[in-house]
């Protein structure tokens, strides 16, 4: 909580001592961003573009980012349009010209993203280098329409499509702001082009995004052509997905459901100087302005509406308001406007969501640019709860974690969150609090649309079966509740699938020879089957080959070397019973998830697994955490973006010099 905040005039100055901040606390932050920045270049980089989740490696290991390494850019041009929003905030602070060239290398990869497609204004969601079906996306029997190779220049690219309305609205955003804040008159000519590119493909094609075989991509409609030529198609093809809106007919749909089109239009005539965008953004406007706002948003905010909020599209709609907010200038719209952004604020102002709420205060009762970038700026006093909104930001930027691996996180697990009543028996179950940033799972890609109430994600499959070779210790192979099996030659040190071969078959168990290193039986939904290369091609077994599969109780006990016993109790806990019988104890210090879902005895000592991953132990009191699924992590581009953005506006206190 606030210690000391003086009230003058409209506002409520906070500074960093009234916020409980030291000057070591913001140095901390700042040494934060350094450091997440260089991680960002190593990990997440490839010609600019930002590949948000990537396989975990140690801190300083440069990725590549080929076909043959998994990571996930079919989102990237959602999150490079954003880092390069923060980019700009940070030049516009630190005024150094090694951020102003960092920010003309994304602009490049942001280019990139609409050349690769051979089609002008058409953006690709991502791209990555070389040749072949990408790992994870193309191979094991994997097939995706959406993946294409480049051509001419680009032909050393493999890029994925279907690009939708967040990627493109994205770009823009971030293009405006960087454009506003940061870029050079070369970089300006550079964002000019592209935003015509984008904004012709877009007009043309009655602000809908079509792809490279020629339909609109599923998710490519951008509000409304306000053209009453185009209401049949709207009511046929569009109007399903807003039935909640209780609209009748697109005739009938408010201006909020053409939101994310608005500022688009917006931003194009303010980089362009071309009135034929503000036209069009007249013309919408005109059309729906006075049509009555739906049901859903005249409910009062409660734990019912919060158990289906999509966080997701809340930070969708942040984006577009806040470019909407900073380029109109008529009162009544700003009205409208600010509306719409109070109704985004009351149902998160409490979540701790950094970028959310430094928006917020940035655009409200208008939009209010810092004296000078960096310079301590007050929160306007209007807006409710701001002090407590804002000490929530800035200590989730605090509190925000360093290590970005998606490890498994399971809160429902503690007494001591209160639930959510409203969220269905058959739904996962969430907190009717927020949780503080550094307990929650990770999300996926960027923390601010993440679920701040979400208790559990990132949970392991269930190791079914164990395999051993006959006279090689170094290799054996396990299957999971996926119904995948993995082999390792090194003792486990790495695994590799071998389920491509079973044809789409799940493995439920498996056999090895006794007498050949790489003869496995394995028993699935589709029959069984034989490998005598260890899985890497299989045929169907023929009866007579087929041996007897082991019969798997993980609740009878495994003997340990001295003599002690462990077992899984009706709780799912791991207890050891001692040898001689007259003492029984919880046996899962230094697991991650105190429950146990599967026990083998094994050449290599007692295996046991949960969904927090599985362990080897000897004596049944050390354990070690075996590594059996690749680990990935994300990267650090939303705590940039709101900490720049928070430095730019002076929400958050800067390091003492």
């Amino acid at each position: 909580m606030l210690r000391d905040s003086v009230v003058l005039g409209i506002f409520v100055v906070a500074t960093a001592s009234s916020l409980g901040w030291s000057s070591d606390d913001a140095r901390v932050l700042e040494e934060k961003a350094a450091s997440f920045q260089q991680d960002l270049l190593d990990k997440h980089w490839l010609d600019g573009l930002y590949v948000s989740i990537v396989p975990s490696t140690p801190q300083g290991v440069q990725l590549p980012h080929t076909v043959n390494e998994p990571g996930n850019v079919i989102h990237s041009g959602v999150w490079t349009g954003r880092y390069l929003a923060g980019v700009a905030y940070q030049y516009a602070v630190t005024q150094d010209p090694w951020v102003r060239e960092h920010g003309g290398e994304v602009l490049m990869a942001l280019r990139r993203l609409q050349e690769v497609t051979g089609k002008p204004g058409l953006l690709a969601r991502g791209y990555v280098r070389g040749h072949g079906p990408v790992e994870d996306w193309e191979r094991d029997g994997r097939d995706s329409v959406e993946w294409h190779q480049g051509t001419g220049d680009y032909a050393d690219y493999r890029w994925y499509g279907d690009v939708s309305q967040d990627n493109f609205n994205a770009v823009l955003y971030g293009y405006a702001v960087y454009y506003d804040l940061a870029a050079d008159d070369e970089q300006k000519e550079f964002i000019t082009q592209d935003t015509k590119r984008l904004m012709t493909h877009l007009l043309e094609n009655h602000c809908r995004i079509i792809d490279v075989d020629g339909e609109v991509t599923q998710w490519g409609h951008l509000g409304f052509d306000p053209d009453p030529a185009r209401d049949e198609y709207y009511n046929t093809i569009v109007l399903p997905r807003y039935r909640r809106w209780g609209a009748e007919g697109v005739a009938s749909l408010p201006l909020r459901a053409s939101l994310l089109l608005l500022p688009d239009l917006l931003i194009a005539h303010h980089i362009t100087g071309e009135e034929q965008y503000l036209d069009l953004y007249r013309r919408v406007v005109d059309r729906y302005k006075d049509n009555p706002e739906p049901e859903l948003y005249r409910r009062p905010h409660s734990l019912a509406t919060l158990a289906r909020t999509d966080h997701s599209s809340e930070g969708q709609r942040y984006e577009a308001l806040y470019n909407l907010i900073r380029y109109e200038r008529d009162p009544k719209l700003l009205a409208l406007y600010n509306s719409w952004l109070a109704d985004l604020w009351d149902r998160n102002w409490m979540e701790g969501n950094s970028l959310f709420a430094y928006t917020t205060f940035a655009l409200w009762p208008q939009h209010q640019p810092p004296p000078r970038p960096g310079q301590p700026q007050a929160v306007p006093s209007s807006v409710p709860h701001a002090e407590e909104a804002l000490a929530l930001a800035n200590e989730s930027l605090r509190q925000y974690p360093v290590d970005r691996v998606l490890r498994p996180v399971m809160n429902s697990l503690r007494k001591e969150i209160p639930l959510n009543p409203e969220v269905p028996a058959s739904e996962r179950p969430q907190s009717a609090t927020p949780l503080p940033v550094n307990e929650r799972p990770l999300d996926n890609e960027y923390i601010w649309k993440g679920n701040p109430y979400q208790l559990d994600a990132w949970l392991k499959p269930t190791v079914t079966a164990w395999a051993f070779a006959c006279d090689d210790p170094l290799v054996a192979w396990f299957t999971d509740s996926a119904g995948r099996i993995f082999m390792t030659l090194d003792g486990g040190d790495s695994w590799n699938s071998m389920t491509a071969g079973l044809r789409g078959a799940s493995v439920q168990n498996i056999v090895a020879s006794d007498t050949r290193t790489f003869v496995l039986w394995a028993q699935t939904n589709e029959g069984v089957f034989l490998t005598r290369d260890g899985g890497m091609s299989w045929r169907p077994a023929g009866e007579a080959d087929v041996p007897t599969f082991p019969q798997h109780d993980f609740h009878k006990g495994v003997p340990l070397k001295n003599g002690a016993q462990l077992r899984i109790d009706e709780n799912s806990r791991l207890v050891r019973t001692s040898a001689n019988g007259q003492t029984t104890e919880l046996a899962m210090e230094g697991w991650r998830i105190p429950l146990a879902r599967s026990l083998f005895s094994t050449p290599w000592g007692v295996i046991a697994g949960g969904p927090g991953g599985v362990y080897r132990s000897d004596d049944g009191q050390q354990w070690q955490e075996l590594t059996l699924w690749r680990e990935n992590e994300t990267g650090p581009a939303d705590y940039l973006h709101a900490y720049w953005m928070g430095r730019y506006y002076g929400y958050l206190p800067a390091p003492a010099k």
